[in-house]
């Protein structure tokens, strides 16, 4: 079978949200709603403090850290735009052969073959698969381009050659 997709600026976001929501670490998966929640109470906590206790200079620090938590989701966000600009390799049409030995991606400025043993798990939502190499590198290929057809045997080819986590 031979797929071709393209990954636009949109489903890298895609990606990268489900990775950060299947990640084993906890610090990962809290950073998107967990680290800014914090950062809201605390902000509640100092205004609160403030209002009781009339204003002092050591505020300033722990409001600071308190709004860092607060943009987390913001600055996170402009990271993986600029990280999607600068990797032009996800640019630009791509192909995705898949056969009983293993998956071969072919871009403008790539072509790799991978044997199937190299894939340790595969995720997917209703918008793209997750190809794992290991925990922290992943494949994307998105769902957007591909037909019912392609999805159900691409589907079928990954959970039978590789352990599927949800």
């Amino acid at each position: 079978m031979n797929i071709e997709y393209e990954i636009s600026e949109e489903d890298f976001a895609n990606a990268q949200r489900l990775a950060v929501k299947n990640s084993p670490m906890r610090i990962i998966r809290w950073s998107r709603l967990v680290l800014p929640l914090f950062g809201v109470g605390g902000l509640a906590f100092l205004f609160h403090a403030v209002a009781q206790q009339g204003f002092s200079w050591r505020v300033v620090p722990a409001a600071g850290f308190c709004a860092l938590f607060v943009s987390l989701p913001l600055l996170t966000g402009w990271e993986r735009r600029r990280l999607y600009a600068r990797t032009t390799g996800l640019q630009g049409r791509l192909s995705l052969g898949v056969d009983e030995s293993g998956l071969r991606f072919q871009g403008t400025t790539f072509s790799s073959e991978i044997r199937w043993a190299h894939f340790h798990k595969f995720i997917e939502d209703g918008k793209s698969f997750l190809l794992y190499s290991n925990p922290q590198v992943f494949h994307i290929v998105p769902k957007r381009n591909l037909s019912a057809a392609e999805i159900e045997s691409l589907r079928a080819s990954l959970e039978r050659n590789i352990a599927r986590t949800r």
